[in-house]
């Protein structure tokens, strides 16, 4: 059975540099195995929620 792990960040958004700044973490994050869930916009920036696959399975039963 795949297992995953999740991680959450949050991005403070106020000027176009910002989703510049906000695109090259993701895209780290991205190139470490991270996948974007969603993003969801707040008052403050964007909050978004990735997962990854790890490395260990478990088995169905456990």
């Amino acid at each position: 059975m795949k297992t995953f792990e999740y991680d959450i960040l949050f991005f403070q958004v106020k000027k176009q540099k910002d989703y510049d700044a906000m695109r090259n973490a993701l895209n780290e994050r991205g190139a470490d195995g991270w996948e974007v869930i969603t993003a969801e916009a707040g008052d403050y920036g964007y909050i978004t929620f990735l997962k990854r696959e790890t490395v260990g399975t478990k088995a169905a039963s456990e």
